[in-house]
């Protein structure tokens, strides 16, 4: 059983980081398999076998996710915002109770709450700073996407921070999910020419993740180790946050006063369902690893 809810957790990781605004790391945060993550992704230059071995379920899930979220929830992200909007920021509301669990006995202490405080003015800051730029043509091109692919990790692993959002400020989000979307539709339909043509750029976007993902994560445990106190403060500023980061970018793309009554009605229930759903997963999980343990 614990595999299966591995596989959902790393699906809500996945789909979290197709939504500009949603964040992989706040996700991990709530259903608690950060440090897991964390730890299994430093020691992997050491040893692979058992970092994998370690995540194994959780990157199915991962890959499960970003593949329904380039094909599902980018349309429902198109086509009814509000609705995909509030689902992902139920999912968050109903992990705070968890996370706050792990920062109410460190938290009442100066240089806690001044990382607190910055944690939140980063996550209002970051979405004013959008971007329709990019550059997408010749040797530029393809050192982006591999800076692209370190960009993506980072912000991966740093919860609340969306890595959507960080490559919509940049200029990257539709070029990535655009080339994504036709590699996994070229594999699908067989069309070798397509993949040769775009397996360049989605390895260059790759390795790019890869490297970007194993030196943060080292320097993540690091500070996790050292600094937990402040490190938790700030984790849970970022995750406090991080809703008005996915309502500011929606509000900017669909502004909420014009958005469909119906979708409303329909998109609050559905958050606080979200909302539910997040907390018994945790909470079972929980029970699972207590009777395992």
């Amino acid at each position: 059983m614990n595999k299966v809810f591995d596989i959902i957790k790393g699906s809500f990781i996945g789909l979290a980081n197709v939504i500009p605004g949603v964040s992989g790391g706040t996700m991990a945060v709530i259903f608690k398999i950060y440090d897991k993550l964390i730890s299994a992704i430093a020691d992997f230059p050491k040893h692979p076998i058992k970092a994998i071995r370690d995540l194994f379920f959780i990157l199915i899930g991962v890959i499960l996710g970003v593949v329904i979220g380039v094909f599902v929830i980018s349309y429902g992200y198109e086509k009814v915002p509000f609705i995909t909007t509030f689902l992902f920021v139920g999912f968050i509301i109903g992990g705070l109770k968890p996370i706050y669990k792990e920062v109410e006995h460190r938290f009442y202490k100066m240089p806690n709450i001044i990382g607190f405080i910055i944690s939140i003015a980063v996550i209002v800051i970051l979405p004013l700073l959008t971007s329709k730029g990019g550059i997408q043509s010749g040797i530029l091109y393809y050192i982006m996407l591999f800076i692209v692919g370190i960009i993506t990790a980072v912000t991966m692993i740093i919860p609340g921070v969306s890595g959507s959002m960080v490559l919509l400020i940049i200029g990257y989000y539709a070029h990535v999910l655009d080339v994504t979307k036709d590699f996994f539709k070229a594999i699908i339909s067989f069309d070798v020419p397509a993949v040769i043509e775009l397996i360049v750029p989605v390895a260059l976007l790759g390795i790019g993740f890869l490297v970007g993902a194993v030196l943060f994560s080292k320097a993540t445990k690091w500070v996790i180790i050292h600094h937990a106190n402040m490190f938790f403060a700030i984790v849970f500023g970022l995750v406090v946050s991080s809703p008005y980061a996915i309502i500011y970018l929606l509000n900017e793309s669909n502004p909420i006063i014009k958005t469909n009554p119906i979708e409303i009605i329909v998109g609050l229930p559905l958050m606080i369902g979200a909302a539910y759903l997040a907390y018994v997963i945790i909470v079972k999980s929980e029970n699972k690893e207590s009777k395992a343990s």
